[in-house]
């Protein structure tokens, strides 16, 4: 594991938060993990515009949210509060984090997590404590990060922004490499 893994599950739980002010592309900017100018043309893009965008897929929409932002959504129950949300609660009750009261299964709560688990991986100094954290992160990503495969999906196919579209395709991919390296 290194900084550009925590960097890229940054990135991507900024990418799936609601762009409430300018704060949201500066974070954006702090952790992208890429060596390109594609955040530049998601920046052109004016904030309220973005946060419409957001509202239509992860919030309100006519006809339905098409693809609200909750593991438990794409999972069997397709309903809140279902059986992943309770497993990531688990997961961060390991380390007495508390949501701020949001559902735990949102993808961008996961994502962070994750995020955070690197980050204790990359401060351990000691060779078993890596390797405790490592078969943490690997049990959480199988269980609660891989999903966001579907979401991922869900967003390129109902978003009509290039830029939003092409980043959730580095998503998708950067997801599939992650599983491959972990040998899930």
């Amino acid at each position: 594991m290194e900084q550009k893994l925590f960097n890229t599950y940054k990135f991507f739980a900024f990418l799936f938060s609601y762009p409430e002010n300018g704060d949201f592309l500066n974070q954006l900017q702090r952790f992208y993990p890429f060596d390109d100018n594609l955040l530049g043309e998601l920046k052109k893009v004016p904030l309220e515009e973005l946060q419409a965008e957001w509202t239509k897929l992860f919030i309100a929409n006519f006809g339905g949210v098409p693809c609200k932002p909750y593991q438990s959504f794409f999972g069997e129950e397709k309903a809140l509060m279902g059986a992943p949300a309770f497993s990531t609660n688990r997961f961060f009750q390991l380390f007495n984090l508390d949501t701020g009261g949001e559902i735990p299964d949102r993808a961008n709560l996961q994502l962070d997590f994750a995020a955070f688990l690197v980050k204790l991986y990359l401060e351990a100094t000691d060779p078993r404590d890596k390797k405790k954290i490592e078969t943490l992160y690997g049990e959480f990503f199988k269980k609660h990060i891989l999903w966001m495969v579907k979401l991922a999906n869900c967003v390129s196919e109902n978003t009509n922004l290039e830029p939003l579209k092409e980043l959730v395709e580095r998503f998708k991919e950067f997801l599939l490499r992650e599983k491959e390296r972990l040998k899930l």
